[in-house]
Parts: C-alpha cells; structure tokens; sequence
C-alpha cells in the first residue's frame, strides 16, 4: 500500500512515529548516560527520564488512535473518489457506445427495410429492370452481412469482458491462401490497389484459426481502405523466420497521431478525424489484439499523421 501523507505534513503519519520513536530512544541513552557521570543531578534528570519514557507510551498511541485513524479516513477518500471518477468515466463510455451502436444498427436496419419494401410492392416492381432488382438484392445482403458482424463484435467483446478467451480452431493452413481469400471479396468493392508480397522463407503451412485470421485481416485492410485515398495502393507483406511468420498491411492514408496509437486497442475508440465518415462500433483492434495474443503472437502499429500506417502481426511456426 502506498504511503499517504497528511494535509501540511511533507511525511506520513507511519515516517513520522518511528522517527519520533527513534528520537525518544536516542535522547533516553544519552540522559542515562549523562546520570551515570553526573549522580548528583540524578533527581532532576530522573524525572527528565521518566517524562521520556511516557512519551515512549504516548507517542504511539497518538499513531494508533490519532494519526492511523486519519491516514485511513485520507486513503479511504481518495480511493472512493478514484472509484466515483472511474465509474463517470465507464458511463460516459457506455453511453458513447450505445449511441453509436444505435446508429450503426439503424443505417443497415433501414437499408433492408426501404429495399424489402420496394421489392415488396406489386405496383413498383414491375417497373425495376432485373439489373435493379438484383442490385436491391445485393445491398440487402450486405447490410444483413454488416449487421451480423457488429453482432460478432459485440459478443467478442462481452467473452473478453468476462475473462473468456476467444475460442479458436487451430490447424495447418495456408496463410498466403487466407489472405487471397480476404483481397479478393474486397477487391469487388474497393478501387484501391491491393498488392501482396510473400517472401519465399514462409512456410506452406502455419497452425492459426482460419476464421479468426481470416477476420483479422479483413480488419487491417478494411482500415487501410477507409482511411487511405482511393485508388492508392496498399501493400500486404507475408515474411517468415525460423520462429514466427508475419503479415504487414502498409498504407498512405491519413495516419494516425500519438494519442491516437495509445488509445487504438481501447473498446468503443475510433481513430477518425472531422473529414473522414468510417462505420463501425470502434471494436475492431481491440478484438484483433486479443485473437492475436490468444494466438502467442505480437501486433505492432507504426504511423504518422498524413503519412500512413502500418500494422504488423505474427503468428509462431
């Protein structure tokens, strides 16, 4: 427990006894001291002796029921009004949340409901072309897709709250495979270029979770592609040694500041400035930092503001 010191007082009520109580002992040997070469002031120097020895008794009993008692009262106040701050802090999170939350439920929510309703009125849909039809039918599916992600954050979030880790299902995959997966469904909605470099040491198999890896990546490129300028390019670099293989995702977008890299893997943040308009409930990093620990691998973030990031993971071979 760290030491509190009173109101006025540069040491702590604890300092403060045993020093007084050094003091009391130190100036007694020296009055015992002085009585043994000066017996004939032994009345007067007895008494001084015996004054000592009860402020011996008196000094700590100033310390146990005097001083003690308001060091606790002064810890107790502290440690409340830390607690009262925290759980300001916590609302003012919560309600941060469900605000945003809210809005990213409601922009899918009524996506599907203005095209279901269209799809759904016998007076207009003869007058959509199959082209149009089939267009309202894809932009239902990603937003049911876009719901169901946030729902999978959501739940990601609630397991590491709770103290669970992620559930994984490791087995030997190809990484290189993986990612070709992710850049291909974001190369059919995305005008970036997405370039993928795999150095020749990484193995043909490595053990990860497809899924979760799967999502990982997806992440860090979805990130790239929201706050980088379109069509600029985005590089994803696959290297191995003899202990671990990396994914490094590299882009020129806005980049991030400091304050920002501090604060990337906290819950509900959002790296986003006034002239960006990113979606998401700000879960994202926070849940690849616990699948990739959960993994024994490493995440690192290297950026600047207007000069890009880039983000590195591992996975053990």
């Amino acid at each position: 427990m760290v030491e509190k010191t009173l109101p006025g007082y540069p040491i702590s009520p604890r300092v403060l006894f045993f020093k007084t109580l050094g003091a009391v002992f130190l100036a007694e040997f020296f009055v015992m001291l002085f009585l043994s070469l000066l017996p004939e002031l032994s009345l007067a120097l007895e008494a001084f002796l015996d004054a000592f020895t009860l402020s011996v008794l008196v000094v700590p009993l100033l310390y146990f029921f005097l001083l003690q008692p308001i060091q606790k009262a002064i810890i107790d106040r502290e440690r409340t009004e830390a607690e009262r701050s925290e759980l300001k802090k916590m609302n003012i999170v919560k309600n941060e949340f469900i605000s945003i939350a809210a809005h990213e439920l409601r922009t899918p929510v009524a996506t599907i409901m203005g095209y279901t309703e269209l799809l759904s009125d016998q007076n207009m849909i003869d007058t959509f072309t199959g082209q149009q039809k089939k267009d309202f039918l894809s932009a239902i599916y990603e937003s049911s897709k876009r719901l169901d992600k946030i729902v999978d954050d959501i739940l990601d979030v609630s397991r590491i709250e709770s103290g669970q880790r992620i559930p994984l299902y490791k087995k030997p995959l190809s990484i290189k495979a993986t990612i070709e997966k992710v850049l291909d469904r974001l190369r059919l909605k995305s005008s970036h270029n997405l370039i993928l470099k795999v150095s020749p040491e990484v193995p043909e198999r490595v053990e990860f979770d497809e899924h979760r890896i799967d999502q990982v990546i997806e992440n860090l490129l979805s990130n790239a592609i929201k706050y980088s300028p379109e069509q600029s390019p985005i590089n994803i670099v696959v290297a191995a040694d003899d202990h671990r293989c990396s994914v490094t995702v590299t882009d020129q977008g806005i980049g991030m500041s400091i304050e920002q890299k501090e604060r990337i893997y906290d819950k509900f943040y959002r790296a986003d400035t006034s002239n960006t308009a990113v979606h998401g409930l700000g879960l994202g990093m926070s849940i690849v930092k616990q699948i990739i620990d959960d993994h024994d691998g490493m995440i690192l973030i290297d950026s600047k503001l207007s000069e890009g990031t880039s983000v590195c993971f591992t996975l053990p071979i």
